[in-house]
């Protein structure tokens, strides 16, 4: 046995987008070796922690079974649990009560990325929550948001926007993320190409490469093509708004929203989604197009009634706190003792928490 106090289990080989930090992230708080399925995880005393159980429900149901009666704690992250509660389908159904009769084992141990207070049909399904590690990982580093200069890109679309607002959608561009909808808005809008810019940097769905195509004609911003991390902060850095509007079918938790969150720009959701109820319940500045007409609800984006960034320290306070609440919950769930770098960041959120307690009571 290795010398880290946990196992951090990827069910799949997939680290593409963000995971690879994700899993850099919790294997460095958890003080956890990152590992794939293998028959000695059944006896392994160290608790484990699967990074994703949809990647297969029925390994992670079988693992923590088997370890459960063993005496040995599992724990797993639910990335989706909206579809898992809300699904009519034979297989949704099935998940739904394979999870739900999971909740009844203390030492197996199912967290959604989103608060029950979000959606309370979560509780059903799953022991506990955390807020996704994409809300807060910026203040788990050493070098903060603040820290990073924009580059050439920034200076680049904030030349294109000659004092336009700028609307920027971010990482891959397909229906799931909406970017139809930016497409056609921009596409279709005079009126909105006179008052914005629209920037996207991202590789483009082949299958939405006509809106494309007629994006750049009609003079937006486009970078159809892999975005480095530096890059992917020049965006944030010239944006008034992050487009975060996605598809229906697409109603989870999302690493552009997180990131936008931690920086303080508002954002652009779909009305009545998961990451709308957020921006409520979180007091984020947003914009909510409302998508159920079937019309381009472009009147929406009026720079009147667009809000300005919020304060870098209040979001840096946000974050501190769901750092120090998430990390909390998940070493209770693997009940483990914090490690350092966990500590540090338990200790900060505490005395985030702090004056807010004073001013506000118990």
């Amino acid at each position: 046995m290795s010398g880290e106090a946990a196992i951090l289990l990827e069910l799949s080989g997939n680290r593409h987008g963000h995971r690879e930090h994700y899993v850099a992230l919790l294997s460095r708080l958890l003080d956890a070796a990152p590992r794939r399925p293998g028959w000695s995880l059944l006896v392994d005393r160290r608790p484990i922690l699967i990074t994703a159980i949809e990647e297969s429900l029925l390994l992670y149901a079988g693992l923590g079974l088997v370890r459960a009666l063993l005496g040995r704690r599992t724990a797993g992250l639910l990335m989706r649990p909206l579809p898992t509660v809300a699904g009519r389908s034979t297989r949704l159904r099935t998940k739904r009560w394979l999870l739900h009769l999971l909740r009844r084992f203390a030492r197996i141990q199912t967290l959604t990325i989103l608060p029950f207070s979000l959606e309370p049909r979560f509780a059903r399904i799953a022991h506990g929550w955390i807020h996704d590690p994409q809300f807060w990982d910026c203040y788990a580093e050493d070098t903060p948001p603040s820290a990073r200069q924009p580059g050439r890109l920034a200076d680049a679309i904030r030349q294109a926007a000659a004092g336009r607002l700028t609307c920027c959608a971010i990482g891959g561009q397909g229906v799931a993320k909406g970017f139809d909808l930016f497409a056609a808005l921009w596409n279709t809008d005079p009126a909105l190409r006179s008052r914005m810019l629209f920037a996207y940097g991202g590789v483009v769905d082949p299958r939405q490469a006509a809106a494309a195509e007629a994006f750049a004609a009609q003079g937006g911003f486009a970078r159809d093509r892999f975005i480095s991390d530096e890059e992917l902060f020049d965006l944030y850095a010239a944006a008034d708004l992050i487009w975060c509007c996605y598809a229906p079918d697409y109603d989870q938790a999302s690493g552009i929203f997180g990131r936008a969150m931690q920086l303080g720009i508002p954002m652009v959701v779909r009305k009545g989604s998961l990451i709308h109820r957020m921006c409520i319940a979180e007091g984020l500045a947003h914009v909510a197009l409302d998508t159920e007409g079937g019309g381009l609800p472009a009147a929406a984006l009026d720079p009147a009634a667009i809000p300005p960034r919020e304060p870098l320290e209040r979001a840096a306070r946000r974050g501190l706190l769901q750092a120090g609440e998430s990390l909390a919950r998940l070493h209770a769930a693997l009940g483990l003792a914090p490690s350092a770098p966990a500590a540090a960041i338990l200790r900060a959120a505490s005395l985030t928490a702090a004056p807010q307690r004073a001013t506000t009571g118990p």
